[in-house]
């Protein structure tokens, strides 16, 4: 049970990597003519995080995935994805939105991961398991975020930092 959960959360990592990193790419691709050197940053970052999730799923099984799944969960996936990192890219800028968005793209991408590539690895009661603690955990990091900009202060979402 312990090996089957941790080859369980070993490819949810590596296909959280693999995603954000083309979310950080897309992010400062379309956020590059506003924010200069911080959407540099956020592409060299983005192809780095995406790299540690190419590795991670090459040394995993090679396992097909039908057209249709990628397709129909993949979008479920990306959105959550792009939820997720816009989410924490834009914290600072908008932490009334940031709260809620990071979670919940967390957990839409557990949901797309575990129905394309989890069945196989975990039971139902494994993946509720890690799903409620690492969603309780996300959560609580978001929250302790949107305390900490709240407090602080924030600014206006703005392109020109």
């Amino acid at each position: 049970m312990a090996s089957e959960s941790g080859a369980f959360e070993s490819r949810h990592i590596a296909m959280l990597c693999k995603y954000a990193g083309i979310s950080f790419i897309s992010g400062a691709v379309n956020h590059g003519m506003f924010s200069g050197e911080r959407s540099l940053y956020t592409a060299f970052l983005g192809i780095a995080v995406y790299l540690v999730g190419a590795f991670i799923t090459q040394r995993q099984s090679e396992e097909r995935i039908s057209l249709q799944d990628l397709l129909g969960y993949g979008v479920v996936a990306s959105i959550g994805l792009g939820f997720f990192t816009g989410g924490l890219q834009h914290f600072p800028d908008s932490p009334e939105r940031s709260v809620w968005v990071v979670p919940l793209g967390y957990v839409m991408s557990l949901i797309a991961f575990y129905t394309l590539e989890g069945r196989a690895m975990m039971s139902g009661q494994a993946i509720l398991r890690f799903g409620l603690i690492s969603s309780v955990v996300v959560l609580v990091a978001s929250l302790g975020a949107w305390a900490f900009f709240d407090h602080f202060g924030h600014g206006h979402h703005d392109h020109a930092h």
